[in-house]
């Protein structure tokens, strides 16, 4: 089973293409809408707000939803998938509760480092663009369908803790500590090539880290021209196929 973690001002409903393809082939799909975001938000604060113990009460929400899906499929191997922030809080679970896993895939994700902090706008590599949301995907109208979506663009209400922040690698400043991920954990990393959240460069500092923490089963693809959503990217057919068959390779 899977339990995937979305990212930054979405929800869980935006994935439903790819959980029908992960179902069809066996494997059941959790995916929470985190504090602040989706239906949660809408029953709790607000859109936008992680409540007072921020990115990490955010944690411990996502970890409480895995119990439920573990105790659900016992016996099932368990899998996590983070996308952009979701694959931030990934790298914490994994740091926390990697033991549990037979499996984490980090999507649209970097290696970030303490006191590293992203400037500029995401979007700047791809002006003149049609919506501030173009560093999305190639895709016209998956970036419309962002747009118009009224649970999603929000602005935070409460500021992002560190942990929340996106950010580029940032070589001068000390890597994170992954001593406590185990060795034998299989990891899968996928980066758009022109996601400007890490994309092949931030990928493979990621991979590379991971590898150097220990771990023996590290892959890292970069997709050229891709950009942030791969899922919802104009090769999402491909992207779908590898998750699946790495995943199935690992449920078996």
């Amino acid at each position: 089973m899977l339990h995937l973690l979305h990212g930054w001002a979405e929800h869980a409903l935006r994935y439903e293409r790819f959980a029908a393809s992960a179902t069809a082939a066996g494997i059941a799909v959790y995916a929470d809408d985190h504090r602040g975001h989706g239906r949660t938000g809408q029953a709790a604060g607000g859109l936008g707000d992680l409540g007072p113990r921020g990115a990490d009460g955010v944690l411990d929400a996502v970890r409480a939803v895995s119990e439920v899906a573990f105790g659900e499929h016992p016996g099932r191997p368990r899998l996590l998938l983070g996308h952009s922030w979701g694959s931030f809080l990934g790298q914490r679970y994994l740091r926390r509760w990697g033991g549990e896993l037979e499996g984490a895939i980090l999507t649209g994700t970097t290696l970030r480092r303490p006191g590293a902090v992203r400037t500029g706008s995401l979007n700047e590599p791809f002006e003149p663009a049609a919506t501030p949301y173009d560093w999305l995907s190639r895709d016209a109208v998956e970036v419309q369908r962002y747009v118009d979506d009224p649970l999603c663009g929000f602005e935070m209400i409460s500021t992002p803790p560190p942990s929340a922040t996106l950010s580029a690698p940032a070589p001068a400043s000390a890597a994170p500590d992954d001593s406590t991920v185990p060795t034998g954990l299989p990891l899968l990393i996928l980066n758009g090539g022109d996601d400007p959240i890490g994309g092949q460069v931030g990928g493979q500092a990621l991979a590379d880290h991971y590898r150097e923490a220990g771990l023996l089963d590290v892959t890292f693809r970069s997709y050229p021209g891709g950009r942030h959503e791969l899922l919802n990217e104009t090769n999402r057919d491909e992207v779908t196929t590898d998750l699946l068959e790495w995943m199935v390779a690992r449920s078996g």
